[in-house]
Order: C-alpha cells, then sequence, then structure tokens
C-alpha cells in the first residue's frame, strides 16, 4: 500500500490530520510535482502515432486493412495529463478545502508570481 492511500485509510478512520502530520510518511513533502513536462507528453504521443502510422503503412502494402490506432490512443489515455496533474497528500488536500486553505494557495500564488529565479 502506497503512502496516499496510508494516510486517507488513516483519515477515513478517524486519525486527526495533525498527528497524521507529526509522522508523515511523506517525508515532509505535501505535494509531489507532475511526473511528466508537455514536451515528454507531446513525445510519448507522437511516438505512439508513427509507430501507429508504420503499422497501418505495412498493413496497405501487405494488402491489409489498417486497424485503429490503439498504441497512439493508449499513449493519450495514459500519458495525457501528467504535465499538470500531481500527486497531494490526503491531509493537505483537506486542508485546502477549508477557508484556511484559501490563505495557504494565496500564499503560495504571491509566492510564485514573486518568484525571481536570478537568486
Amino acid at each position: 500500500m502506497n503512502d496516499y492511500a496510508k494516510v486517507q485509510q488513516a483519515l477515513a478512520a478517524g486519525a486527526a490530520p495533525a498527528m497524521l502530520c507529526a509522522t508523515c510518511p511523506w517525508d515532509r513533502f505535501c505535494l509531489t510535482p507532475p511526473t511528466m513536462t508537455s514536451d515528454e507528453v507531446r513525445a510519448a504521443i507522437d511516438k505512439a502515432s508513427a509507430e501507429d502510422e508504420r503499422k497501418a503503412h505495412a498493413a496497405e502494402v501487405a494488402g491489409k486493412t489498417p486497424g485503429m490506432p490503439i498504441g497512439m490512443l493508449l499513449t493519450a489515455v495514459t500519458v495525457s495529463g501528467r504535465d499538470t496533474s500531481s500527486t497531494c497528500c490526503p491531509v493537505f488536500s483537506l486542508r485546502l478545502r477549508t477557508s484556511r486553505g484559501r490563505e495557504a494557495v494565496d500564499m503560495v500564488k504571491n509566492a510564485m508570481q514573486a518568484w525571481d529565479d536570478e537568486r
């Protein structure tokens, strides 16, 4: 069972969020960033599409009907959104849904807008 599921189960069982944070299995990282960049997602889909086109061409040359572009479709379903989705600790997610969570989001937003890459 992964850490996300463990924390989610503990919350469902009534564990206090503060206790879960004090014993955090996420090693104090409330967020896991997206696993792929937009360019990596596009490259994976393009690669699968090219492979499907190669197979379709080979089928046509052999006098067969090309099949569905399954590789591209499965790749798109598998990797689409990986550049925009991150995994969030259930406690963090729960807290973001409160009125004080908006304050946290606003602080992060302000920090990102004021970010200085030169430092």
